[in-house]
């Protein structure tokens, strides 16, 4: 059956995953980018599978929209109605039109997408492209450490910042056509995962995933999980704040079959929204904060980079003048040594002849 065009769109917070989600899902026939990010051997060894230009123009559009891909604060909905997301619209247009032609199965995966889904529903919808959402979970732990390792953010902050992802992606998502998958079930069985998903999608994969497990299996190398910590043990964790703990529980009970009611989120995203007024003006003082004190750091900068470069013209000068006066010095002797050996000529001629006197008279 012809279902026209498709796009998986990975919906996934920032280190759960989905780079690797996101190559399973290639290796059945899901159309990469042209461009993709590089991969790091410091952060993403096995590869990031996103594209280069959409990761710049999300960090544009974040910009725009009030804040980078870390801000805490929740977006201003009325903004993706506004002139300048409009504009950003047929730019995006045009970049999925660049980097992924005509493929009949198109594959998005950049964690930022996790809240600027309400922008890219109506391009795709204006392409006649079916949005296809799959949304990875894994252990808000894991991903904080991971982050830490990554950016050096706080335990509280990314935590936080799950919250906002994973609320965002499930919220927007909402009316497409979805399935969820923890980080877990990816690990243990990934052709199955990636069949499943074919099924709750509607997606007839090229390649069928049974056929890619042993590339599967070598890509998806232990080595890749550098975190864990158990979900009981987080789930039963009292320090961590019981909107994040609910959330995730809610997400691990999707992953595993049958989504639960979303009131749950609902009540979450609720109580977050009526707690940002109380964080949010602290975090705006903070954000100036770091930007004053950002500020200071360049001119810091700067200045000891002029006192540098002085200190390197200084050292150049002075070396360059030691050399003019170990040339002028050598210069000085060898004229000393000409003058004396001149001022010594009337000695060296009378030993010549008191040796030539002495030697007749030997003779």
């Amino acid at each position: 059956m012809n279902r026209g065009r498709q796009a998986i769109l990975v919906l996934g917070m920032h280190r759960s995953g989905t780079s690797a989600l996101a190559r399973l899902l290639n290796l059945c026939g899901a159309a990469l980018p042209e461009a993709l990010v590089e991969a790091s051997p410091d952060v993403n060894a096995a590869g990031f599978w996103e594209s280069a230009e959409l990761l710049a123009l999300h960090d544009e559009i974040l910009a725009a929209a009030g804040g980078p891909w870390h801000d805490l604060r929740a977006f201003e909905p009325a903004w993706f109605e506004g002139a300048v997301a409009a504009g950003f619209r047929e730019r995006l247009m045009e970049l999925l039109a660049h980097e992924y032609g005509d493929a009949p199965l198109l594959l998005v995966k950049d964690p930022r997408l996790c809240r600027l889904l309400p922008l890219w529903r109506p391009v795709l919808a204006e392409m006649g492209i079916e949005p296809l959402v799959v949304i990875p979970v894994r252990n808000p732990l894991e991903v904080a450490d991971s982050l830490r390792e990554r950016d050096g953010f706080g335990e509280g902050k990314t935590l936080l910042l799950w919250l906002r992802h994973v609320l965002a992606a499930e919220r927007d998502s909402r009316g497409v056509r979805r399935a969820f998958v923890s980080y877990e079930q990816v690990l243990a069985d990934a052709p199955g995962v990636v069949a499943r998903l074919g099924r709750e999608l509607g997606v007839d994969w090229p390649r069928a995933p049974e056929q890619r497990a042993a590339e599967m299996a070598g890509f998806l190398s232990p080595a890749l999980r550098h975190h864990e910590h158990a979900t009981k043990d987080f789930l039963e964790n009292a320090a961590v704040p019981w909107q994040v703990r609910d959330a995730y529980r809610w997400h691990i009970a999707a992953a595993g079959g049958g989504e639960p009611p979303g009131d749950v989120l609902d009540g979450i995203a609720a109580d977050l929204a009526r707690a940002e007024p109380l964080y949010g003006a602290a975090l705006a003082a903070l954000e100036d904060q770091g930007r004053q004190r950002a500020a200071e750091l360049r001119h810091w900068i700067d200045s000891a980079v002029e006192r540098y470069d002085a200190i390197v013209q200084l050292r150049a000068f002075i070396e360059h003048q030691q050399r003019e006066i170990d040339t002028l010095t050598a210069h000085a002797r060898a004229i000393e040594g000409s003058l004396m050996w001149r001022a010594l000529a009337p000695v060296r001629a009378a030993l010549r002849r008191l040796l030539r006197r002495r030697l007749r008279k030997q003779g």
